[in-house]
């Protein structure tokens, strides 16, 4: 792993994280059954080959600012008195998809 990324574990995490709150704007409930070993994935991605890793990375940043702008929008659209939990709830489930994407490319799901 390149010095000073993030391990794969921590970014689903921090994902997850983040999906908890877009949830919670949402009016959702938070996720069942979403946690796991972190050990996994980080063993996953170690023993897997470069093209694997580069994918997982690429998907990994993608997601990540996905959600970061995602839920910018939506803190500004609350200040603002806007409602938005269907595009809270449409942001929390493209964020489900991509974290299983995630997982399914280290080979689990």
């Amino acid at each position: 792993m390149p010095e000073g990324r993030s391990l794969p574990a921590q970014q689903i995490v921090e994902l997850r994280a983040i999906q908890g709150l877009v949830r919670e704007l949402a009016g959702l409930p938070p996720p069942q059954g979403a946690e796991d070993s972190g050990e996994t994935a980080n063993r996953l991605y170690d023993s897997a080959p470069p093209l694997v890793q580069s994918r997982f990375d690429a998907l990994a940043s993608e997601a990540a600012a996905i959600a970061a702008a995602g839920l910018s929008a939506l803190i500004e659209g609350r200040q603002l008195g806007t409602g938005a939990s269907a595009a809270a709830a449409h942001l929390a489930r493209e964020m489900e998809r991509s974290i299983q994407a995630m997982e399914n490319i280290l080979g689990r799901a």
